[in-house]
């Protein structure tokens, strides 16, 4: 059977595994360390009732004993608590003097040999626990008074109670037992809705694995919408990294389409001329021509290809291409003595490739500088505002563009002037770059009197 290497790994570094098993260690320390909390609090309180208890039975002993007549104390035969007088019952007492001599012992103690107490302090009861030689367990209380006679003498006495430990024993026993289980049923169906809630929060990401699944099988376009808040802005940028590689991919694909049709002509003449007669050098300077123009074909194709940033490229400081393309525009038109105006504002950056951003800048303004009279502006900002909208403006005093002729401008091939130089692709170039990027090329009329272009660029959040 031939398995996946990568099967193991994937298993180990998925996401919900590691969820699963760092929430579900977190839920068993708590679990333990309550489990031992609950349990140390029992065991004390448990303690605690059975000090209480020995408190009183030792008070008792105390109230229950006598002086004789010849300055000795004694205690009656018939006690209160008949555990006392039974052999065997689990509590024991004993009266002996300060120097350990025995002064009465309960039946209930008889063959049974009970540790001595240590030095005790006048009327503070003592705890402790003894073994004795059978292995059970014994809590003992010792109260140490100064027992005054009718004739003045006065003698210390100890009284100690002890109680057989075997029943708080099975009572923690039980208590282990059914906490036990209680937190055994609790971590299963705490783990079963850890693991309904695991399922449940990354769903999501589980919709979103299918739906790029999809994408790469072709069976869809984009992800989905409904995205949490917090796989909002993932899900919008990888539809957005999606519409740029399948747009640079048109761009490529219709691109090489074109440029096959655009070199059909020239390479059919160049063909003719090789084939045909007349002088060398007409047909030689035919040729020069023809190769000149599908070198501009394939330049202006492989600009055209590369148009349009894809995501995740750095934003780009508009002012040094700017002014690069003034100086250049300038010293093209020097003698035609253009005043050329700019304001652009501080900070302004385009989202995008700096490439696309002299594009628009360089097409936009050689039109103002070809068409205007003696003066361009112009002007970048941003706008305020959680969009960030990046405008660039740019305006001539020259003839001006009428509503119905911008639509075909911005056609490949389309010119506004078959008598001005160029090929009528500019304007087509910066409004496939600025719909690359969102936004929006606008025409209208300038206050210089001529055309006011506007591209409108959204810029990053």
């Amino acid at each position: 059977m031939v398995t996946d290497p990568n099967e193991h790994l994937s298993a180990s570094h998925s996401l919900a595994t590691r969820i699963l098993v760092a929430a579900t260690a977190l839920l068993a320390l708590f679990l333990g360390l309550t489990f031992v909390a609950l349990d140390l609090a029992f065991r004390r309180a448990s303690e605690q009732a059975l000090e209480d208890v020995l408190d009183s039975q030792v008070l008792g002993l105390l109230t229950a004993a006598d002086e004789t007549g010849d300055a000795k104390l004694e205690l009656p035969a018939g006690l209160p608590e008949t555990s006392f007088s039974r052999p065997g019952s689990g509590l024991y007492a004993r009266v002996t003097t300060d120097r350990g001599e025995s002064v009465w012992l309960s039946p209930s103690a008889l063959g049974l040999t009970l540790p001595e107490s240590g030095n005790l302090d006048p009327g503070r009861p003592e705890y402790r626990v003894e073994s004795l030689a059978d292995g059970n367990d014994l809590m003992f209380v010792d109260l140490r008074v100064e027992w005054e006679f009718e004739n003045g003498t006065a003698r210390d006495y100890v009284f100690t109670v002890a109680s057989s430990m075997r029943g708080y024993h099975e009572q923690v026993a039980r208590y282990r037992t059914r906490l036990g289980g209680w937190f055994a049923l609790m971590t299963v169906l705490l783990a079963a809705a850890q693991l309904m809630i695991l399922r449940y929060v990354l769903k999501p990401l589980r919709k979103a694995e299918r739906e790029i699944g999809e994408i790469e099988d072709g069976r869809r376009e984009r992800l989905s919408a409904g995205y949490p808040t917090e796989l909002e802005a993932l899900s919008r940028n990888i539809n957005e990294l999606i519409e740029s590689e399948r747009s640079r991919s048109t761009r490529y694909r219709e691109s090489l389409d074109n440029l096959a049709h655009s070199l059909k002509t020239p390479l059919a003449v160049v063909r003719s001329q090789i084939e045909g007669s007349g002088s060398v050098e007409e047909r030689a300077q035919i040729v020069i021509d023809q190769v000149d123009r599908m070198q501009g074909i394939v330049d202006y194709q492989l600009r055209r290809a590369a148009a349009g940033g894809g995501a995740g490229q750095a934003s780009i400081e508009i002012a040094p291409v700017a002014e690069g393309t003034l100086s250049a525009l300038a010293k093209v038109y020097a003698d035609r003595r253009i005043n050329v105006t700019s304001e652009i504002a501080a900070g302004s950056v385009f989202p995008g490739d700096r490439g696309d951003l002299a594009e628009i800048l360089g097409n936009l303004l050689d039109n103002a500088f070809k068409w205007c009279r003696h003066r361009v502006s112009l002007g970048i900002e941003t706008a305020a505002g959680p969009a960030r909208e990046l405008r660039i403006v740019v305006e001539d005093d020259g003839p001006g563009i009428d509503s119905a002729s911008a639509a075909l401008l911005i056609e490949r091939g389309e010119r506004g002037d078959e008598a001005k130089p160029g090929q009528g692709i500019g304007l087509a170039v910066v409004a496939e770059i600025v719909r690359a990027t969102g936004g929006e090329l606008t025409f209208g009329s300038s206050p210089l009197g001529g055309a006011r272009v506007t591209a409108r660029i959204p810029g990053r959040a």
